[in-house]
Formats: C-alpha cells, structure tokens, sequence
C-alpha cells in the first residue's frame, strides 16, 4: 500500500491518476481516488480500513470539499469586531471574538488537509484578537454609560421647593430654590410642572444646574413659552442628576 501521507493535493478533474488523498467528506484522513471516482478505501494515521459509507462516487475533492469552519471564523471575527467596542453589547463581540479565534485555528489546521480556507482561517485569527482587544474599550465605555445614567437617576440627597409659579400673556415662569445635602459640589436636572390650572399640564418644563455647592441655598428659574391668559398657577418641582450625555430625558416619576 502507497504511504497516503505521500501523496500531493487533491484530484481537482475527472482522469486525475489514482492515488490518496484528503478524505472530501471529512470523515478519515484520506480515502482512495481510482483515477474515476472515490472509492471505500480510507486510512487514519497510515492503517487503512474500509468506509462504504462515506463513498462519494465520481466527485473529485476539490469540488466536494470545503472548509466551513474558516469561513465561520472570518464571519465570528468581522461581526465581532464590529460590536466589540459598542457599550453594552460589548459581551456579545468579545464571544465572537473567541469563537472566530478557535474557529479560525481549527480552520487553518483543516486548510491543509482540504486545501481551501487558509485566507478566512487567518482573516478569522486575525479579526478575532482584534475584537478581543477592542473588548477593552467596549468595557470601559460601558461602565462609563451605565455611571452616567445611575448618576442621573440617583442624584443623591437634595432638597427643592417652588417659591413662585406665574402665567403670564406669553410664558410659565416658575421658581424655587434647590439645597445640595451632599458633602461635594453636584450637577442636577429640575423637572418643573404646572399643576393648576389643569391645562397647563402638558409638558414638562426643564432646567440644568452645574456645580451646585453642598448646603447653600441655590435659586432656580423655569421658563417656558405658552399663549393665553395672565394668571397664577400651581406648579411641583422634581430633582435628578445631569442628563447623560447631554441627552433630553423625561423626568422618572415614582
């Protein structure tokens, strides 16, 4: 019997001369080419044995096998890196990022039995450290997003009371004062709303204090444009931290 591992690459076209080579379906080392079809005839490791089973008759290896895995790792690692330094979905790239990494070894491996699949195998590599790296700064900018929006939620210990609410021919103008009960200097967003009359209730009036020292009383103003009549009003006042960002939120009612 010829050494199999003697033998070159695989059959590419009918008339090929017979020999051994890489099994086309994958299921042994290499299986028997008769110069017009596969035979049952394979070998794992230079001990041959019989494989009906896996007989593929009259299909030369290189139109019938391919190299799945490596392209599994190319796909794992572009999506990966893609996602990998997004905030919060960040566990989604570095996944895919070690997926195409093992993918993209096993594919290399398979490459040189199958003779296809090299190229996405090291692309997959490649792209997948790169999304594990990026993992890293997808990590960071989470923590970082997931800070802000606990700051603007919890804004810590405060205390705020309207003063004066007024309807004029052209705005609502409301005030009040704000007390920082914390020990250090924090941002707020005020959330005012008229309560009465009643329809003046349609929307929230919002304003931003910065650097707001710890136990001084700060005044506010809340100011918003209307068409109607002159009047009095009743309004309430709600405190949360800065908006994350910069980003226009509603206020988070109880």
């Amino acid at each position: 019997m010829t050494d199999p591992s003697r033998q070159q690459s695989p059959a590419t076209s009918y008339g090929h001369p017979p020999g051994w080579f890489p099994d086309p379906i994958g299921r042994h080392e290499h299986r028997y080419f008769n110069g017009v079809t596969w035979t049952a005839d394979v070998a794992d490791r230079g001990n041959r044995s019989i494989d009906p089973l896996g007989t593929m008759p009259g299909q030369p290896a290189a139109r019938t096998e391919g190299n799945r895995i490596a392209t599994a790792a190319l796909i794992c690692g572009l999506i990966g890196g893609f996602l990998a330094w997004i905030p919060l979905v960040v566990a989604i790239g570095f996944v895919l990022g070690v997926l195409a990494l093992v993918f993209g070894i096993k594919g290399l491996r398979r490459s040189r039995l199958v003779g296809s699949g090299r190229g996405f195998a090291i692309t997959g590599i490649v792209s997948g450290a790169v999304a594990l790296a990026l993992s890293a700064v997808g990590v960071v900018w989470s923590v970082k997003v997931v800070t802000e929006f606990i700051d603007f939620i919890e804004p810590g210990p405060v205390s705020a009371e309207v003063t004066s609410c007024e309807l004029t021919d052209s705005s609502i103008v409301i005030t009040g004062e704000l007390i920082n009960l914390s020990d250090e200097r924090r941002d707020y967003t005020v959330y005012g709303w008229v309560t009465s009359p009643f329809n003046e209730q349609h929307a929230d009036i919002v304003s931003e204090l910065s650097a707001v020292p710890p136990n001084e009383p700060v005044p506010f103003t809340l100011q918003r444009l209307r068409v109607g009549e002159a009047g009095s009003c009743e309004a309430e006042v709600d405190v949360q931290g800065p908006t994350p960002y910069g980003l226009e939120i509603d206020r988070i009612e109880d």
